[in-house]
């Protein structure tokens, strides 16, 4: 074989796995953007499933499945990153039965097989702003809230704070020390499937650049 050939044939091989690896290159970018697309539909179908459950089946929820939910609680921000919260996983029916005595707005205890209570640390919080508590802990409750949509299962957010004799009782069922407030308890179980999301857009509700 000349030289000629063999620069030919090495220009060939060489244009051929240049292409072999721009086709390669063309089909990872490709499952990048499928798997990115995915994981889009996927956590913006959680927010606009998500609704408030009052109503459950009888299937008891696992402390596997309570762990994962209270651990994404844990991955919400916080104002200068204290994360000043609390959780109290409850799978005792007579507390909380205990609990909705006093608790006008927490008619899913009354069937829940379970619940999570919200709590602001105010050992955590940042002197500067210690009222960052109520905001750090809000967000924590909107991340339980889609993660228990996310795993097929159904709450609501209950409300305890600012109700000083609705905090006063949970503070004594729950036998909480002086520096823990009470935000919410999140009544918890395997849906009946009576509640249905909401469609709550309103374009009406969106302001651009200015009011």
């Amino acid at each position: 074989m000349n030289k000629s050939n063999l620069l030919a044939l090495l220009l060939v091989i060489a244009l051929f796995i240049t292409t072999y690896k721009l086709v390669e290159m063309k089909n990872e970018l490709k499952e990048v953007s499928q798997s990115a697309t995915t994981k889009k539909e996927a956590v913006l179908s959680v927010i606009q499933s998500r609704k408030s459950v009052r109503n459950y089946t009888d299937k008891l929820v696992s402390k596997e499945d309570l762990n994962t939910i209270m651990r994404a609680g844990m991955a919400a921000p916080s104002g200068h990153d204290t994360r000043p919260w609390q959780f109290i996983a409850i799978t005792d029916r007579g507390t909380m039965l205990e609990l909705r005595k006093e608790l006008e707005w927490a008619r899913g205890l009354d069937g829940s097989p379970a619940a999570i209570v919200v709590c602001g640390d105010m050992s955590k919080v940042d002197k500067r702003n210690p009222e960052f508590w109520i905001t750090d802990t809000s967000a924590a409750t909107q991340n339980i809230l889609l993660a228990i949509e996310a795993m097929g299962l159904g709450g609501v957010w209950s409300t305890l704070y600012p109700g000083d004799e609705r905090m006063q009782h949970a503070r004594k069922i729950l036998n909480l020390p002086d520096h823990i407030m009470p935000m919410c308890v999140i009544p918890l179980g395997y849906p009946t499937g009576v509640e249905k999301a909401k469609d709550k857009y309103n374009a009406d509700d969106i302001h651009w650049e200015k009011w």
